[in-house]
């Protein structure tokens, strides 16, 4: 249901419908839920006198469309995705992120947010609205007093709905780290590559939302600065607002590239496994191999061999094994314990 609330004079007033004119003082905020399609939009247009550019009704409600900022006759539209409330990961431990959009129309004295009916931040706001009893001001989305302009009080849903992402941040590096820490452990083989792969490319969908907001907030506070009456408590709270963006794009791409530097970590310490693997088995083929000669010399099926007639051929054979055997272990040792001298070549 369509709610319109009239600010004024630090007092608030929820309406039984649409007001007939804008007042004299204060403010209108129209907030709608999706569910509602755009049934407002006439009396919007009604009360306003301007007609919305046709674009500009085309964006609205497009679950699809990235956050944006643009100017139009006489209002502005800002279109904000955020994160739903659903879960970062699922039951598989899968990395799935949710997005929503709000929608927002600032003219000069009405604010319209077309919002999700399961926004926590307009839920919030709802309900210090509604209530009967006389709750603190800071339950209506952390305000030290009644916002006294529309602006101000989207500069606000702004940034409530920017605060999901830094909930999120202790979550999402706690997983990537225990991904990691599996990643690089010596006694459990990584078998959820699938999830980890996923989680990058979720990781990169974030980081490419996240400067979407800031491109947004940036254009809206140009735009805002340009008007000779912009207030400084509005400039204040994007700024602060495009500051917690920022350390959330910062934060996607450190947990990307620590993700990426840790898959490499996994597939170099496992290459120098494997080669420390083969090493062992070339020497035990380097110790092995005179013996199998030799054996196979005098398992040759010859009648008359040297020492095959003799009393002490076949210890002969055993010390000439043995012989063969110290020496392929010398060399080897000799080799394994000569410095390499290329690390300290002068170019």
């Amino acid at each position: 249901m369509a709610r319109w609330t009239l600010f004024s004079a630090n007092a608030h007033t929820v309406l039984p419908g649409t007001p007939a004119s804008i007042p004299s003082e204060g403010f209108l905020w129209l907030d709608v839920c999706l569910d509602e399609e755009l049934n407002w939009l006439p009396a919007l247009e009604q009360l306003t006198h301007q007609a919305l550019d046709e674009l500009h009704v085309d964006d609205l409600g497009n679950p699809l469309h990235p956050s944006h900022f643009d100017s139009g006759d006489g209002y502005s539209r800002l279109i904000f995705r955020s994160l739903s409330t659903r879960p970062l990961f699922d039951e598989g431990h899968r990395l799935s992120v949710k997005t929503r959009a709000a929608y927002f129309l600032l003219f000069d004295r009405i604010l319209v947010s077309y919002r999700s009916g399961e926004s926590r931040t307009f839920k919030r706001a709802e309900a210090y609205l509604q209530s009967e009893e006389a709750l603190p001001i800071e339950h209506f989305l952390s305000f030290k007093k009644l916002p006294d302009a529309p602006d101000e009080l989207l500069a606000q849903l702004v940034s409530n709905l920017i605060d999901r992402f830094l909930e999120v941040r202790i979550e999402l590096s706690d997983r990537l780290d225990r991904w990691q820490r599996d990643l690089l452990s010596p006694r459990k083989k990584f078998e959820d590559w699938g999830t980890l792969l996923a989680a990058r490319a979720e990781l990169n969908k974030l980081e490419s939302m996240a400067e979407d907001q800031y491109d947004t907030l940036q254009d809206w506070q140009e735009d805002f600065a340009k008007r000779g009456d912009a207030r400084k408590v509005v400039l204040v709270n994007l700024s602060d607002a495009m500051e917690h963006v920022k350390r959330f794009i910062k934060l996607a791409d450190r947990l990307g590239a620590n993700t990426e530097a840790a898959v490499q970590l996994h597939f170099s310490a496992t290459a120098h496994k494997t080669n420390e693997i083969i090493t062992v088995l070339t020497m035990l083929s380097a110790v092995f191999m005179p013996l199998t000669l030799i054996t196979g010399l005098f398992g040759m099926n010859f009648e008359r061999m040297p020492w095959l007639q003799e009393p002490w051929g076949f210890w002969a054979c055993i010390g000439l094994m043995g012989l063969s055997t110290a020496i392929s272990v010398g060399v080897i040792f000799k080799i394994r314990s000569k410095p390499n001298t290329l690390g300290s070549a002068k170019v």
